[in-house]
């Protein structure tokens, strides 16, 4: 087979591997059925896409630089309307510098993942450092370095595999950080040893790069276990319309590839078109807080337009410093709406980061939309 051959072989895989994620990914196996709950899938994978050619083909663990992991428009994997997060690949034998200014932020942080392969993080946390822990100048400005081995102040990697950093940088303003273009994170990585020229790419390199997308891909899809064959995380509610007692994040679960600094409480929400769910509770002491509606790929909505999420700043507190909001399917004319672009099934999903103390559990009971003004009076 000619070099050619090889390398139109590998793109065809991938467009097939493509198709079969359409396939059954979005299956009555998965109870995916509707036309609509498809096309929303389809394009869910296409952002999933998206970010899979920019962090691991247009980059390169030689001369690697930080691709934006969401945005206004590509959302994917329960990404946050306030953290535009990055990602860029490692080599462990190689060492690496980030450099970086905080300004507004309420929370920065890295973190090193492995995984089985090029393209897969799943294999947990190699090591993390929140904006706390590294020092910043009188401008803000940091500087941090990636180790090959654990090293005091700085990252590092884990030897023999794939891994890969994580930035994250939350802001806590009236608008949502990804819709907002103020909340620029600036932030920068430099390879220390042998730096590569990362084009032009050879076909051996475009098939490797192309194979780690698939990876990349597959596990935030076919992955994924099927609709009850997983013991669901306990600060995730499978109970519809119901919130759990929120947990702090522990290396062996209870936090997925998230900040190891959140704590988290969500739950399974399902509302038909005249009901709405009434949510009560209390913000813990933290540096950040947010609570969010995804659809059922975990993907926020439209918050260029709408009001999917409200972090400390955008929640209208009650007299007594606790909150109230109602997540329903139109404007119920009361404070704190948060939308559900009209999806009927959801989640809730709410962060602490850097919390103290113990946090509330958050309280729900479902109502008739027309009874949510009564409701809320009644409850003061």
């Amino acid at each position: 087979m000619t070099v050619s051959s090889q390398n139109r072989k590998a793109f065809r895989e991938f467009l097939e591997f493509l198709s079969t994620t359409d396939e059954e990914f979005f299956s009555e196996q998965r109870m995916v059925t509707g036309p609509a709950d498809i096309a929303e899938g389809q394009h869910m994978l296409l952002h999933l896409l998206k970010v899979g050619l920019d962090a691991w083909v247009d980059n390169d663990a030689g001369r690697p630089r930080f691709a934006l992991q969401a945005s206004p428009v590509m959302k994917w994997g329960g990404e946050g309307p306030d953290n535009p997060s990055h990602c860029a690949p490692l080599d462990p034998q190689r060492r690496y510098r980030i450099t970086g200014r905080m300004n507004n932020e309420a929370y920065i942080s890295y973190t090193i993942y492995t995984g089985k392969r090029e393209g897969d993080w799943n294999d947990g946390v190699i090591s993390a450092m929140n904006h706390t822990e590294f020092e910043l100048d009188e401008h803000g400005n940091y500087e941090i370095m990636i180790e090959p081995e654990a090293t005091g102040g700085a990252l590092h990697m884990e030897p023999g595999k794939p891994n890969c950093v994580i930035a994250r940088h939350y802001w806590e303003e009236e608008v949502s950080a990804l819709a907002n273009p103020q909340c620029v994170a600036e932030l920068d990585i430099e390879c220390l040893v042998e730096p590569v020229y990362p084009r032009p790419l050879t076909p051996e390199t475009l098939a490797a790069k192309l194979k780690a997308v698939e990876t990349f891909i597959r596990g935030q899809t076919l992955d994924r276990p099927l609709p009850g064959q997983s013991k669901p995380i306990s600060w995730f509610s499978m109970v519809p319309n119901e919130l759990p007692q929120p947990e702090r994040w522990v290396p062996t679960e209870g936090g997925g590839a998230g900040a190891i600094d959140n704590a988290y409480c969500a739950g399974l929400t399902i509302l038909a078109p005249d009901q709405a769910l009434i949510v009560q509770g209390r913000w813990p002491d933290c540096v950040y807080a947010n609570v969010c509606f995804w659809n059922r790929y975990q993907q926020a909505i439209d918050y260029r337009y709408r009001c999917g999420s409200l972090n400390r700043r955008q929640m209208q507190l009650n007299a007594d410093g606790s909150w109230t909001f109602v997540l329903a399917h139109q404007d119920p004319g009361t404070p704190n709406w948060i939308d559900t672009e009209g999806h009927m099934v959801g989640s809730l999903y709410f962060r602490y980061l850097l919390s103290e103390g113990e946090i509330e559990q958050p309280r729900c009971r479902v109502v008739a939309f027309d009874e949510v003004a009564t409701e809320l009076a009644v409850s003061g």
